[in-house]
């Protein structure tokens, strides 16, 4: 079985057959054991229930309070089959059936079910391609054997929005039984976490229907860490409700697979030393509670599983509309309870919740327009028109929700996460960072006034936000929350880097919260998603860095991680589970929970010196030191040992998940685990760096003091109309004209008139003429309105942004600062120099890097070279041919100006230009640099280029479009670089 977070949509059936599997029929009963219901909790508002009766399954759905869908989805693999038939009856006048294939590509049909005077309609159905499908390759070619199917009822399918449906017979034609694999979870989540020796036996409840097993059937093997055989036996069946497999737990520390072969049931058990004392609140985990399909009972089953591995903190997400589908009405039962009762549930275990919200409800929305990107007759995605504002216009009842839900669900809730991602297209359509700080002000202000001891948590990045962390200072974000949070998927050994700019920043700017907590609130890294568990090698390089990350995120001085995401989760080709699709523990689970053992309450020391160690980070405490090495497992494998200096009187060795490793004439086994622990009673100080980059970011963490969040009850709110402007996470780009048209909301959070008197402070080039400069009154909750016009002068010239501050003479706020600049072009040049690029008009020194066929060839007509790309059917078009850079050509660089002419323009989604801090194909961390969008004709386009990395460090450069259309053409010409100096 296969867990996902599905969303659904309308569907069609394609019959393209696929070929034949032999075999006979395998009849799949309605015993409760084989599956499993789901009422489309992604779609809040559904009910229903799941009954066998007499092997028939009986599906009832109520929609009147909401939701899209309900369910019954199978459990255990199925076998390889041809065909699938069953009988249906019931007051539903369509049903649908869905498939998971094998490589993790959904696939929805929707089929007739009500017969004239409720007779049985009989149906059968090859597996084929799909109109409707999302997921894996996302192409609609069904690539068999089917993983899982699933029987769905959807709100339009039933008059009255509210019926049952029967189903009988379920049958695999065509069945290789022969293949046929049984799958088991753990009895209980928590119980697959075991002290080493102890008696209580380790049981797998099983999705059959079978009354007993041969001996030979139960033969089981447990496998290490490593996949080496370390013990085997013959398992206890007890028979009933799907049947249970017992067998003895393992005797020592470490990570064990649980195997049946001739079963092919693949399980894992992880035996560690029992916990003690308070727990670290360094290490959480996102959960995602609320999100999917999972039950409840599994659920508290995973909060029971953290707390006995002192795990405290847990991440969640809630639906701000869901909650208040009206202004000030709130629903606190909707989705069938489901927020309610996790949150209960985790407060019985003593957890502690961050939830983040970042949706708008339906009553305080700004009207928004979706693009659709098809292939044919499919939704390939959907994109935010540019300009549209997913922020609230009510910041006042926006943060009046904030409060009452958080309130609502304590005392478990200690933390809020303002929005997600801003500055990205998915969540805020990368508005600038001034919208997302106004609701955080917001939302900060309001919690302060009425006295809500939730913490604000804020920016939430994707990855560390060293291209605008300057702008949201500016803008005083630092002053309303208590943490600011962002996430990360890179590798361990790179996230120095963006935690030292980030300090850097702050020392820059001057803040008085310099050394403000850091949340790193998701921090992951995928496998291949193309089983119910990750392959061993791709475990254990998840596993890697998951500790790895943690381990180096320690000692930069970061106060709380969260790894990502204990659930069975899949984004297209990737899945990102610390469980198997079963609830089973990976490896990557058993190494996060075997460092909190390993790390908690201990400080930070420096580094060990041991060559051949990308890290290796001392930890202490008056018990020992322990030496936290690292060395990466992937792009390519590692050195598998490491030689210990001499001497060192090392005390033990551990590999990732705590099993104890031998250390032979001082040689260290690294290359398997990517992360192993060495214990000393001591460590010379020769050995020992304590000067390290990271030690005062440590200490600045460490000796941040915090003061209470900014009360000020006025937060100025950005509402500029973006429709015709080009912006970004990092500012906006004055008109043609040269002016931007400013308005800006003027919101009292508190409950007293107070007076404002709106001040500007403006730099060196633009002015505001017709500023609204008079005081006036705000009344209780009140808001005001100013509408003014920024103007470029000619002393504006070529710089990444100039600051606009807006705010109030008497001290009600703090500014809000917008970032604005020109286009790069050469007639507002003031200072510094312009280079050319011939070299990138020449098509020999371009590399192709597309989804489609891709030809580079020089146009002489236009003198110019041209990117000419034809898209295959159901692929994600993007086209971006890269261009190795000349060394030293960027020195000082600030922006990049060409012409460019696009056809068709309008089916471009976007341009950009991808700064790419590395030479190797298709290879390298990059920044992306949204271009203004072309309009058809020839025209100049301009883009600045990122402060950090510094330029000088861009190696090559991706330029080229995302498409709506099958065909594109890019043309450039007249390259320029903008120099500093």
């Amino acid at each position: 079985m296969k867990r996902q977070l599905l969303i659904l949509a309308a569907a069609l059936f394609s019959a393209v057959l696929l070929p034949a599997v032999s075999g006979g029929e395998l009849r799949l009963s309605g015993e409760p054991a084989l599956w499993k219901f789901t009422n489309g909790s992604e779609f809040p508002g559904a009910k229903g229930k799941y009954e066998s009766r007499d092997g028939l399954l009986s599906l009832s759905g109520d929609f009147t309070g909401g939701g899209r869908y309900v369910g019954v989805v199978s459990r255990g693999r199925l076998p390889p089959f041809r065909e699938l038939a069953f009988r249906v009856r019931g007051e539903a006048g369509r049903i649908t059936l869905r498939c998971l294939d094998a490589e993790g590509q959904t696939h929805q049909y929707e089929l007739p079910a009500a017969a004239a005077g409720g007779e049985w309609r009989e149906l059968s159905l090859p597996l084929a391609d799909s109109a409707v499908h999302w997921g894996g390759a996302n192409d609609g070619r069904f690539r068999g054997p089917a993983r899982e199917i699933a029987f769905l009822l959807h709100a339009g399918q039933l008059p009255g929005r509210r019926g049952t449906v029967e189903i009988g017979d379920i049958t695999l034609r065509g069945a290789d039984t022969a293949e046929l694999k049984f799958q088991a979870r753990p009895d209980r989540l928590e119980n697959s976490f075991v002290v080493p020796g102890g008696t209580e036996p380790v049981r797998l409840r099983l999705f059959s229907s079978r009354p007993d097993f041969t001996p030979e059937e139960l033969v089981y093997t447990y496998t290490d860490y490593t996949g080496k055989p370390v013990a085997s036996g013959q398992a206890k069946y007890l028979s009933g409700n799907g049947g249970m497999l017992e067998v003895p737990p393992p005797r020592e520390v470490g990570y064990y697979d649980l195997l049946f072969p001739a079963l092919g049931i693949h399980s894992a058990v992880v035996a560690d030393r029992p916990v003690s004392g308070p727990a670290d609140e360094f290490f959480a985990v996102d959960v995602a509670a609320s999100r999917g399909v999972t039950p409840l009972s599994e659920l508290e089953e995973i909060f029971r599983l953290l707390r006995r591995n002192n795990i405290l903190w847990i991440r969640d997400r809630l639906t701000h509309g869901v909650l208040e589908p009206e202004a000030g009405r709130f629903d606190f039962e909707a989705a069938s309870g489901r927020y309610r009762q996790l949150r209960e549930a985790a407060a019985r275990e003593g957890l502690k919740l961050l939830d983040v919200i970042h949706d708008t409800p339906n009553w305080n929305k700004y009207p928004v327009k979706l693009r659709e990107d098809r292939v044919g007759d499919k939704i390939a995605g959907r994109y935010y028109m540019h300009g549209n504002n997913l922020y609230p216009p009510d910041l006042i009842a926006a943060a009046a929700g904030f409060d009452a839900v958080t309130r609502r669900f304590q005392p478990a809730e200690k933390a809020v996460e303002v929005w997600n991602e801003p500055s990205s297209p998915t969540f805020d359509n990368s508005f600038p960072v001034e919208f997302v700080s106004a609701l955080t002000k917001a939302v900060s202000v309001r919690f302060s006034l009425t006295g809500n001891p939730t913490a604000v948590t804020g920016i939430v990045y994707s990855g560390p936000p060293v291209q605008n962390y300057g702008l949201y200072i500016a803008n005083g974000l630092l002053d309303y929350v208590d943490a600011v949070s962002y996430h990360d998927y890179q590798p361990a050994d790179t996230l120095e880097d963006g935690v030292f700019r980030l300090r850097e920043i702050e020392r820059e700017s001057g803040t008085a919260r310099c050394g403000i907590p850091y949340w790193i609130t998701e921090a992951g890294m995928p496998w291949a998603n193309r089983e119910l568990r990750a392959a061993p090698a791709d475990d254990r390089h998840s596993a890697s860095e998951i500790a790895g990350k943690a381990i180096e995120f320690r000692a930069l001085g970061i106060q709380r991680y969260f790894a990502f995401i204990i659930k069975y989760y899949n984004e297209l080709h990737k899945n990102f589970g610390m469980l198997d699709a079963n609830g089973a523990p990976m490896r990557s689970m058993a190494a996060y929970t075997h460092l909190v053992r390993v790390l908690s309450h201990k400080e930070y020391l420096g580094d060990f010196r041991l060559p051949g160690a990308v890290r290796s980070r001392v930890f202490g405490d008056e018990n020992g030191k322990v030496a936290c090495l690292y060395v990466p497992l992937r792009p390519a494998a590692p050195e598998k040992e490491l030689v210990l200096p001499e001497g060192v009187e090392l005390l033990r060795a551990e590999g990732a998940d705590g099993r104890p490793l031998a250390v032979e004439n001082g040689r260290i086994p690294v290359g398997g685990d990517g992360v192993v622990y060495l214990y000393f009673a001591d460590l010379p100080e020769r050995l020992l760096d304590r000067n390290t980059r990271a030690m005062p970011l440590y200490r600045a963490a460490r000796d941040y003091r915090p003061a209470p969040r900014c009360r000020k009850p006025v937060v100025i709110q950005p509402d500029y109309d973006l429709g015709e402007t080009f912006y970004s996470g990092t500012g906006i780009r004055f008109g043609a004209d040269g002016t931007f048209r400013c308005r800006v909301r003027y919101n009292n959070l508190s409950g007293r008139p107070v007076t404002v008197e709106p001040g500007i402070e403006l730099p060196r080039g633009i002015v505001a003429p017709d500023f609204p400069a008079a005081a006036f009154e705000l009344g209780p909750n009140g808001s005001r309105m100013l509408e003014f016009t920024l103007r470029a002068t000619d002393d504006l010239g070529v710089a990444r942004h100039s600051l606009v501050r807006l705010g109030d003479r008497r001290g009600n706020t703090t500014p809000l600062a917008v970032a604005l600049h020109r286009q790069p072009s050469p007639e507002h040049v003031r200072e510094g120099r312009l280079s050319g690029l011939p070299e990138m008009e020449n098509p020999a020194s371009w590399r192709k890097n597309s989804a489609g066929e891709l030809t580079i060839r020089r146009d002489e007509t236009d003198r110019s070279i041209e990117f000419r790309t034809r898209f295959p059917v159901g692929v994600d078009r993007w086209s971006y041919p890269e261009f190795v850079l000349p060394p030293g050509v960027l020195k000082d660089a600030i922006a990049v100006g060409f012409e460019v002419k696009v056809t068709p323009a309008d089916q471009i989604r976007q341009m950009v230009l991808m700064a790419v801090c590395s030479d190797t194909k298709e290879h390298g961390p990059y920044i992306s640099i949204t271009v203004p969008a072309p309009t058809g004709e020839w025209e100049y386009r301009s883009v600045f280029l990122p402060s950090y990395p510094r330029p000088e460090s861009i190696r090559m450069f991706r330029l080229g479009v995302n498409a709506f259309t099958q065909e594109v053409s890019v043309k450039i010409r007249n390259v320029r670089i903008f120099h500093s100096r």
